[in-house]
């Protein structure tokens, strides 16, 4: 951080301290007390109008079946060969006679899990894994991000989520009210999870997941969270990582939805905010930190559906 942001962010601090001298969490934000076996915490929910865009099925599903190179032992030679024998497309691979049983395997696993079956042959920034996860149900893909003490070993002070539902998003936060509140979030998240869960985040694959796996283990929650997994900064680099200066999630709300944050906390920041509300019992430091972790989901959903649109227009291979 440059001085500069430093400074204001010691100045927002003062603010809030000052504006929010006395408050209570029910002054504040729209939640309640959230109880769990393993304690409780502070639960937010809040429900916004939202518009996504989402990928026809029948207009993409042509474009992966026609990439013969997702049957394993298909490369491009091979592939401009069996083009001139006229196997065009997947579908044409069931008369052949070598390939005819990957290729029957190929469209079993893509009708009954098609992530499942594209996640084995696709990198993860692969523009395939976005079509795949729009031919399930939208409620099942997961938005969620977490604030944290620290980069390891510190506990986690906040967790974000999101669900799209009949044109609304569902964000949903989990907030430690004190230190020992970390448990009952970390069961809360858990919670919020079915089998047919598909985690989004932005650099969650790297950072937030395996925050979360380790301390559940700090605290004994031994819960499977190997799920699909959309990591956004991937596929961002990859469609606008040539024409944007970088691929922060606040520039890239800067220059595909033309958003600026104010009073916003920097993520460097939040241990230090958290520490002030924990020394002087004044919720104020805590309201940009929840401001900013709900603006993060509500972003990840918007990045997705542009993400669908950009591919939607041009297939990157």
């Amino acid at each position: 951080m440059s001085r500069q942001e430093i400074e204001n962010a010691v100045k927002l601090q003062e603010q809030l301290l000052d504006n929010h001298e006395g408050d209570i969490f029910d002054d504040v934000f729209q939640g309640e007390q959230y109880n769990t076996p393993g304690g409780s915490c502070y639960k937010i929910e809040e429900s916004l109008k939202i518009k996504l865009n989402s990928p026809n099925k029948d207009k993409v599903l042509p474009r992966i079946l026609n990439d013969i190179k997702l049957i394993k032992g298909i490369g491009e030679a091979k592939e401009r060969c069996l083009n001139k024998d006229g196997y065009g497309n997947i579908e044409d691979l069931l008369k052949h006679p070598q390939f005819r049983d990957n290729a029957v395997e190929f469209l079993n696993t893509l009708e009954n899990s098609p992530l499942d079956c594209l996640t084995q042959r696709c990198s993860n920034s692969h523009p395939y894994l976005l079509y795949a996860s729009s031919f399930g149900d939208i409620e099942d893909l997961l938005f969620f991000d977490i604030e944290t003490m620290g980069l390891k070993d510190q506990p986690v002070i906040l967790i974000g989520l999101a669900r799209i539902k009949d044109n609304n998003i569902m964000v949903k936060q989990y907030l430690s009210t004190n230190l020992k509140d970390e448990k009952s979030m970390l069961e809360g998240f858990v919670s919020d999870l079915s089998h047919k869960t598909v985690f989004v985040s932005f650099n969650g694959r790297s950072f937030d997941l395996p925050f979360i796996k380790s301390r559940n283990c700090h605290h004994g929650i031994f819960e499977d969270l190997n799920f699909h997994h959309l990591d956004l900064l991937h596929f961002s680099r990859r469609t606008w990582g040539r024409t944007l200066p970088n691929c922060r999630l606040q520039t890239l709300e800067k220059y595909l939805f033309n958003h600026k944050r104010y009073d916003d906390v920097p993520s460097s920041q939040v241990p230090a905010f958290y520490q002030k509300y924990l020394q002087t019992g004044n919720i104020g430091p805590l309201i940009p930190i929840v401001e900013h972790n709900r603006q993060d989901v509500i972003t990840l959903a918007m990045i997705l559906s542009r993400l669908q649109e950009e591919h939607d227009k041009n297939v990157m291979v």
